[in-house]
């Protein structure tokens, strides 16, 4: 109500200033071209024709005045709301030459819509941030089953690999043997059918972890014996040492399950057979759990692991490290990788213990 009531004095202020200045232009220019006729106070049938003529002129001229001075703000505001239809979540580039100087209050004739470019404003501010927040959700959701296809190979890997063994021909398997067989792959077909679940989470800008207080040393003890068991590892040499031998963790399980089983396949994916990988497990004084998985393999060039494209940049490390890190980022924790040609790898995951 006071915007219209504010709109509708201003425009009643300028019609009256306008129509002042119409007088004042007819009086100024009559008396120029008669003035015996202004002073006797007569009047002929040219006077009357030219005031008449002079006064529509102005009159139209007043007109469009009138049309500039609420015209001109409006195509600024269609431009704007043509600007936000087509996606564009920011201001115009003419908005800063709409304001006056430190101050930031908009010019005339612009500041009679003041509340409009206000609302304006904060619709572009708010869109912009939804739309910020739903490439976010998007990227997030885009990585989540970018993840869960690329752990699909493993057990996959593990089926393929021991189905292999049962159907080869020049093998015969006793029946404890094929038992073994069939469990691991039940074992991983259970393990597929997660996966799969997992790709109907809902995800929200952010991983969605479901923690759980668990034993972090049989965690790794556990991802450790599986892939050391598979077929196609079967020429790798596996140790792990803990210090102490039980870790108390608040976290995903499956989620921490699948960083640490990313980071062993790669180590043995990308080294040659013989390498040997050795993961401890260790509890510092202030709290920090510490998973390290160092080999002795052919190694890559270190780059730094702070952003998603370096770690994309790991060459031998594939896209199982950036899976891995972005499952230890979720829980809070910390990922580094320290490695160089011909010296082998050695990546360090840390977390927070469970506080007792």
């Amino acid at each position: 109500m006071k915007f219209m009531l504010r709109i509708a004095l201003q425009l009643l202020a300028i019609f009256i200033f306008l129509l002042i200045c119409i007088e004042a232009i007819v009086i100024g220019v009559a008396w120029l071209i008669w003035p015996q006729l202004i002073s006797s106070g007569n009047s002929s049938g040219h006077y009357e024709i030219f005031v008449t003529v002079l006064c529509l002129l102005l009159f139209l001229v007043t007109l469009l005045l009138i049309g500039w001075y609420l015209g001109k703000p409006l195509y600024h505001m269609v431009v704007w709301i043509r600007r936000l239809a087509n996606g564009r979540y920011d201001p115009p580039p003419a908005w800063d030459n709409l304001r006056a100087g430190e101050s930031g209050r908009l010019k005339f004739p612009y500041a009679i819509y003041k509340e409009l470019f206000e609302h304006l404003r904060l619709l572009t501010r708010t869109l912009h941030l939804q739309d910020k927040t739903l490439r976010e959700v998007e990227q997030t959701k885009r990585e989540w089953i970018q993840g869960i296809s690329h752990d699909l190979k493993t057990p996959l890997t593990y089926i393929a690999g021991y189905s292999a063994m049962l159907l080869h021909p020049e093998y015969r398997w006793s029946d404890t043997e094929q038992k073994q067989f069939l469990s691991v792959i039940s074992q991983k077909a259970a393990h597929l059918q997660e996966l799969v679940q997992d790709l109907n989470e809902t995800v929200q800008g952010e991983i969605p972890l479901k923690a759980e207080k668990t034993d972090i040393v049989e965690l790794v003890r556990r991802t450790v014996a599986d892939v050391g068991s598979a077929p196609w590892a079967a020429e790798y040499l596996f140790s792990m040492d803990s210090d102490p031998d039980c870790i108390p963790v608040f976290c995903d399980t499956k989620l921490v399950t699948r960083a640490v089983r990313n980071l062993l396949v790669n180590a043995v994916v990308h080294n040659p057979a013989g390498t040997r990988i050795t993961v401890w497990t260790s509890l510092y004084d202030d709290g920090t759990v510490e998973i390290r998985i160092k080999d002795n393999g052919v190694g890559f060039n270190e780059t730094p692991t702070h952003r998603d494209d370096a770690l994309h940049a790991f060459e031998p490390a594939g896209l199982g490290l950036s899976i891995a890190r972005r499952f230890i980022e979720g829980h809070g924790g910390s990922l580094h990788v320290l490695s160089k040609p011909g010296e082998g790898s050695s990546i360090t995951i840390r977390l927070r213990a469970e506080e007792s």
